[in-house]
């Protein structure tokens, strides 16, 4: 099997471009931009490392390029980083993402009117793009193992700062008591 372009050892990138309804991207804009990390849906996906959302109103001119290159109108970026294969994850964001679709994909033009999620997901599918090169920080660590490394660092650094008066008899005790297994 050829290695694809959109994975990173076990990482995958999805990219989605779909053109947005254009009455529509200024209320889309608006939502998106409501949204915080802590309320973000993709929160709610587990496996994911990284996602946003991006309205593109269009490609930016090169004057080392020889021809202009136009969208047709304003187009939804989505690009995701995410854990595992494709097709799980797509389904994944379909099922968990489905109160936020019809105001997401639902102001794209094509995206069919309340899609349920085998539709929704079609149509996505339809919109990937191949990622040209991607590089995942942590090819071989899932989501869920990243977050839990981060909360390790931070546990180690209050430890540190905490304990630097501590002598080494001390110091070593402290830190068994708080890092053994």
């Amino acid at each position: 099997m050829p290695l694809s372009r959109n994975r990173s050892g076990q990482a995958y990138a999805l990219t989605v471009l779909t053109p947005i309804v254009p009455a529509e991207a200024d209320n889309l804009r608006t939502y998106l931009e409501s949204l915080s990390q802590a309320s973000s849906p993709l929160a709610r996906l587990p496996r994911t490392h990284f996602g946003r959302w991006v309205i593109v109103p269009d490609f930016v001119s090169d004057p080392a390029q020889p021809d202009e290159d136009h969208l047709s109108g304003p187009h939804l970026l989505f690009t995701s980083n995410f854990d595992g294969p494709l097709d799980s994850y797509v389904d994944e964001l379909c099922r968990e993402l489905a109160p936020e679709a019809s105001l997401i994909w639902g102001r794209c033009i094509g995206c069919p009117a309340g899609a349920a999620a085998e539709q929704l997901k079609t149509y996505l599918l339809g919109h990937r793009i191949d990622t040209g090169f991607f590089f995942a920080a942590y090819p071989n660590a899932t989501a869920p193992h990243v977050k839990e490394s981060l909360v390790t660092r931070e546990k180690l650094i209050r430890f540190i700062i905490d304990t630097q008066e501590l002598e080494a008899a001390a110091l070593q005790r402290a830190f068994a008591a708080e890092f053994a297994r």
